[in-house]
């Protein structure tokens, strides 16, 4: 059986917490063993502020700014008039084109299982502690897709400003599919970032958008882990999605690059566990968190080393297809990707200093 989670014990909520307010008190009342950790995270240097080893000014300011206009998207208010008679009688079909046409490049539908919903709200003061009551069976899930070239910076700041950009996207896109799915009679709920009532990576399973990988991020077919996930959760039925297999999985058993390239040691090298009922592979979310403060970005390491995340050109594709139908390929599929890719991470400093010749470590130290 699976242990359904608090969002308060999740990391980002944690990180929250402010000495002094009721939230904090009833927090570390509840989890003493987490109090001197996390006050050591909160004394790091937060995200696109000074301090950072990857802060730079002009890049931060444009990922914070997208950050803070995403609580007020305004939709299209033509759009959704137009949109709501065909989602009223296309339902989960219809919904998907909407999803894509407003940038998606993936959707699809699924039951939302109890063990996806957060047991209690936990990101914001004003609702921590709050039971989650989500009165919806049903969601579409979708993708945007990371820029390939922004996510070659990991982890220096333009990580941070593409996430910021694709996370906007993605509530654009949500907000508008809530908007149509209200204005035909439904009730909907979108779940965006710092504002989710359910787990994003298992949905997008059950909806046939990828596999989860050794990182515990989604890998999607085309884009790997280049993606950022959104979702909106209602009471119009839709159809059920297939979960499929990419042959990540299989893949990921072997290849452990982005365990190995992880800065913060927070990837498991070694076999999968169970977590709370689900076989998977453990993350240390203290120390991932960790890093991120300590550079002042989100790394983004795991997501561009993995091999899945190659661009989406015909020979990667390919290289896809053979992993989907003979995933006992995948040890050669590694062996060619250390050898066209090599095995580690390098930063664009470490590219550029092999670029004139000179001797670099190709591992990326803990700050």
């Amino acid at each position: 059986m699976i242990d359904r989670v608090d969002e308060r014990d999740t990391m980002f909520a944690r990180a929250e917490r402010r000495p002094g307010t009721p939230a904090y008190g009833d927090y570390y009342a509840r989890r003493p063993d987490l109090k001197a950790i996390d006050d050591r995270l909160r004394a790091l240097p937060e995200l696109c502020r000074p301090g950072g080893r990857h802060f730079e000014p002009s890049t931060c300011d444009e990922a914070d700014a997208y950050f803070r206009a995403i609580d007020d998207i305004r939709v299209d208010d033509q759009l959704v008039s137009r949109w709501a008679p065909a989602v009223a009688t296309g339902g989960g079909a219809a919904l998907e084109a909407l999803a894509r046409s407003l940038g998606a490049v993936a959707a699809g539908s699924a039951p939302v299982d109890p063990a996806f919903v957060y047991t209690h709200k936990g990101r914001h003061d004003e609702e921590y502690g709050l039971e989650v009551r989500l009165p919806h069976g049903w969601a579409v899930v979708f993708l945007v897709e990371m820029d390939f070239d922004a996510m070659q910076a990991a982890p220096s700041a333009p990580v941070l400003r593409e996430s910021a950009k694709q996370y906007y996207r993605a509530a654009v896109i949500g907000k508008t599919l809530e908007a149509v799915l209200a204005k035909a009679g439904a009730s909907a709920r979108c779940h965006y970032d710092a504002h989710y009532d359910v787990m994003l990576v298992p949905l997008a399973v059950a909806a046939g958008l990828g596999e989860p990988g050794r990182h515990n991020l989604l890998i999607a077919d085309r884009f790997g882990t280049r993606v950022r996930i959104g979702a909106v959760t209602t009471d119009f039925a839709l159809s059920r999605g297939t979960p499929v297999s990419l042959g990540a999985s299989r893949f990921c058993e072997i290849c452990r690059k982005c365990a190995e390239s992880c800065p913060s040691r927070a990837l498991s090298l070694g076999p999968r566990v169970d977590v709370r009922g689900v076989w998977k592979w453990p993350t240390d979310v203290e120390r991932c968190y960790g890093y991120w403060r300590g550079v002042g970005t989100d790394c983004g390491i795991c997501m561009a080393v993995c091999p899945y995340s190659h661009r989406a050109s015909w020979f990667h594709n390919a290289v896809r297809w053979v992993l989907k139908s003979a995933p006992w390929l995948a040890r050669v599929a590694v062996w060619g990707d250390d050898v066209v890719y090599g095995r580690r991470w390098r930063t664009n400093t470490e590219r550029t200093r092999n670029e004139h010749g000179s001797s670099t470590d190709r591992s990326v130290n803990v700050p």
